[in-house]
Formats: structure tokens, sequence, C-alpha cells
């Protein structure tokens, strides 16, 4: 069987594209003592979702659909305030199904993913090259990739951090409790139809169903894929200690964390109250 993935400098998909899962509670953020919905949290004075949104627009995403649940209406009212500001159209869609799993949150934008799209969470804060890479991963039609580190020694809270098994560059498994694993979820996707089928299979079949366990059954037939996302900035903003954490990262690298000099540079890949920095060289290496 042919692999499904194909990588080159010189390819680039058009994604247009992006759903944007912010349905949950974020009681683990919320657990400082600040009620504020978790993808309104600022960071550096700019809410969590935003800062989302303009890094997929900064990579040529033009369509944003935001899918919510808990305090739906005032994530919707605050970010159609600030529209102008993010440079690509926004549409909501609502789960009321949000103490489910991820899975059915993405289900519920399932008329949107009727090609080829991006999916991010609203919680991870990520820079444009990670976005960039995951374009110019060359796919097989109907394959999915998932964006993943590598950098498995460099982190400090893996009982937070979702693994992923890879071999020969398709994923063979995802899960927070994988006992072996390669790599870990950074939270950004690109997916099509394919995965929508299986969620909702499962969704039938279970009542409930999680992105890791959609892509588990893809990956089954080789149908999804590891992307190495090299040294690009990443953290998932999820416990008080890592917003804090994410505001340093901004302080020191700028909004679209990335480096503006040759220097040796630290990140800080997943949610850890206690997470030292990570050594990286900047850039957008291949």
């Amino acid at each position: 069987m042919n692999s499904p993935l194909h990588a080159t400098p010189l390819f680039q998909t058009r994604l247009t594209r992006a759903i944007v899962l912010a349905a949950g509670t974020g009681s683990r953020l919320r657990s400082g003592g600040n009620q504020t919905p978790k993808p309104l949290r600022p960071v550096a004075g700019v809410p969590l979702l935003v800062r989302v949104l303009r890094t997929l627009a900064s990579e040529g995403v033009r369509e944003a659909v935001v899918v919510t649940g808990y305090e739906g209406e005032a994530i919707r009212s605050r970010l159609l305030a600030r529209e102008s500001e993010l440079g690509l159209a926004v549409s909501f869609v609502d789960n009321p199904r949000y103490l489910a799993k991820n899975g059915v949150s993405l289900l519920a934008a399932a008329e949107f993913v009727d090609r080829e799209c991006l999916l991010s969470m609203a919680d991870h804060l990520y820079s444009p090259a990670l976005v960039r890479r995951l374009a110019r991963a060359r796919l097989s039609p109907g394959a999915c990739a998932l964006a993943v580190d590598r950098n498995i020694d460099d982190c400090f809270d893996l009982d937070d951090a979702t693994k992923v098994r890879v071999r020969g560059g398709q994923i063979v498994e995802v899960g927070k409790e994988l006992p072996t694993y390669d790599a870990l979820d950074t939270g950004v996707f690109r997916i099509g139809p394919a995965l929508i089928r299986e969620l909702s299979r499962l969704d039938r079949d279970n009542g409930d169903c999680s992105l890791s366990e959609g892509v588990s059954a893809l990956a089954a037939r080789g149908d999804f894929v590891a992307c190495d996302v090299g040294d690009a900035r990443w953290i998932d903003v999820d416990t008080p200690e890592t917003h804090a954490h994410a505001e340093d990262l901004i302080e020191r690298y700028g909004d679209g964390l990335e480096p503006t000099d040759d220097s040796v540079i630290r990140r800080l890949p997943v949610s850890s109250p206690y997470a030292a920095p990570l050594a990286a060289a900047g850039g957008d290496a291949e």
C-alpha cells in the first residue's frame, strides 16, 4: 500500500476553511478563580480564540467555523464585536452536547467538512510555521494529518499530553494513556469527510466519540499521517500556570511565537505547570 504522505517543501495545499472547537467548559483554567470562558481568556491582552483565528488567517484561512457550547452566547457576541480584527469570516455552530467528548463538537460542524480543511482547538496557541508545515504535507486523496511534536524528552507533564504512536510516518494510535509513543499531539489537524464518517459511526454505536477515537479508526486503515512540526512553537493553555507561561512566551517571541533573530531559543510544548523551556532552533526550517 502506498504511503498517504509525500512531503516536499515546494508544495502547499490551499486550506481556506478551519473548524475551531470552543465548546468545552475549561474548568481547569477557571480553577484559578477567573470565570471568563476559556476561549475569551486574555493571553497578553488578547483572547485565546482571537489569537488562534489571527494565526489561521495569517496562513491563508478565509473562513472559520467556531463550535461553541458552554457560554456560547458570550463567546459569539464578544468575537463578533472583534470580527474586523480577525482577517477572516466567522460563523458559529452550537453543540448542545458540549459535556460529551470532543468528537461530538466536530460532528456539530459536520456540514462544513465537505472538503479538506484545518481543525484546531481554541485553547492551543501555535506559530504560523506549524500551520505552514501541515499545509505542505502532500497527502493521498481522503487521508488526514495531525501536526505532531517529536520532542518528547522536553515535556515535563506527560500525564496531560495526548500521545501519538507513529510508524513510517503514519499514525498507529492516539491517546493520553499510551504505554509507548513517538510524538505529542499539538491540537492542529488537516481533516476531511472521512473523519466525519468515522466519528458518526462511533457516536452512533457508542453514544459518544472523541477525536482520538476517530483518528485511531482512520489510522487503522493507514489514512491518518503524522506531520512533524519540527521547531515550530505551540502551547496548550489549560491551567493558570500554563496561561502565565504563554504570556511569557508572547513577551519573548511576539504574537507569532517566532524569534526575530538567530539566537538559540527555548520553548514550552504542552500544558505543564512545571515545564522548563525547551531548546529549539528558531525560524521556519524544514
